[in-house]
């Protein structure tokens, strides 16, 4: 499953900062259940990124709900954006949950949607933090009990996609990242050829909130390990301007501002090409497998242990040769 979906009211809503808390806290509750939350107003919010096209919103956010493997969806207050989200979560196939306050009254034509497979009504927060995970655990649950060639399919589809985005919701991520001209060229390029993951590009702009000359500056220094006085040409500015604007998005990204080329390389692999295979492992080696699975991952761990043995006993060996005196 992996990532989820916070849908939710974001326009003309009477206390917006109070709703964005209680979507937080979602993603929270979505967190402690071991997989990632994806906030919608962190990257296409109507009131921080006013300038933002609607076609650009559309675009982003019906591509974040196609590749989710659930949807949780506030349904405490009428919103059209939150009916657009189920239906194309039910389109996609996507899971969906819906939470409302107890005393509040929801549309029947979204409680009847055929994606939404649980309703979590509450009085208090704590009550809704049990039953959400809850609830969770249960989607997370039926999604492992697939059969794994059916599950082997929809990987697979889904890796493609993560490598290669429509060019649409790419130019979408570009005008949100305020990214155009060259240094637009040249990261649709690494889009095309497959050096950046459109799934990475995705992230990048929306969870981690990369914009302009840092986003620029990082995709093609970390990424395309492209030189200082390569980028500055690129960007019209000078090296040391770059140097720092690589050190800026390294922070945002929660690296270290001198991180080497080893850390980049592995914080690259585990945040922007591994996510899209971590449904796969959950679902394929999860403990809810049939007892043949098991069976074999019983054999699987005994050869493991096998090889270890052996592994140890050629280290000792090893070892001895080493302690004796030379001829």
């Amino acid at each position: 499953m992996d990532e989820v979906y916070i849908s939710g009211a974001l326009t003309a809503i009477a206390d917006g900062a109070r709703a964005r808390v209680f979507y937080e806290l979602l993603a929270e509750i979505v967190s402690e259940c071991g997989l990632r939350p994806y906030l919608p107003h962190q990257a296409t919010d109507p009131v921080a990124a006013p300038d933002v096209d609607p076609r650009s919103v559309y675009e982003i956010d019906r591509a974040r709900v196609s590749r989710s493997g659930l949807v949780i969806a506030y349904a405490g207050a009428p919103s059209f954006g939150v009916g657009i989200e189920v239906e194309i979560a039910r389109e996609r196939g996507v899971p969906v949950i819906l939470v409302a306050e107890r005393d509040r009254t929801v549309s029947r034509i979204l409680l009847g949607s055929p994606a939404v497979v649980d309703v979590v009504r509450f009085t208090d927060l704590a009550a809704l933090r049990q039953a959400l995970g809850d609830a969770i655990a249960r989607v997370a649950k039926s999604a492992g009990d697939r059969a794994p060639d059916a599950i082997v399919q929809r990987f697979l589809g889904s890796l493609g996609a993560a490598r290669q985005l429509p060019e649409a919701e790419v130019a979408a991520l570009l005008r949100v990242a305020e990214v155009d001209g060259e240094p637009a060229t040249a990261i649709r390029k690494a889009v095309g050829d497959g050096k950046l993951f459109g799934a990475g590009l995705r992230d990048l702009v929306g969870r981690h909130a990369l914009r302009g000359a840092d986003l620029v500056a990082f995709v093609l220094h970390d990424i395309l390990e492209r030189p200082l006085a390569d980028i500055a040409r690129t960007l019209g500015a000078d090296p040391r301007t770059i140097r720092r604007r690589v050190e800026h998005a390294r922070i945002k990204l929660q690296l270290a501002a001198d991180a080497d080329g080893v850390v980049i390389g592995q914080w690259l692999v585990t945040e922007l090409i591994a996510p899209p295979t971590r449904a796969l492992q959950l679902r394929l080696f999860s403990a809810s497998q049939s007892a043949p699975a098991a069976d074999g991952a019983k054999r699987m761990e005994h050869d493991e242990q096998r090889t270890a043995k052996a592994e140890d006993h050629r280290q000792a060996g090893l070892a001895v040769e080493e302690g004796e005196p030379r001829a």
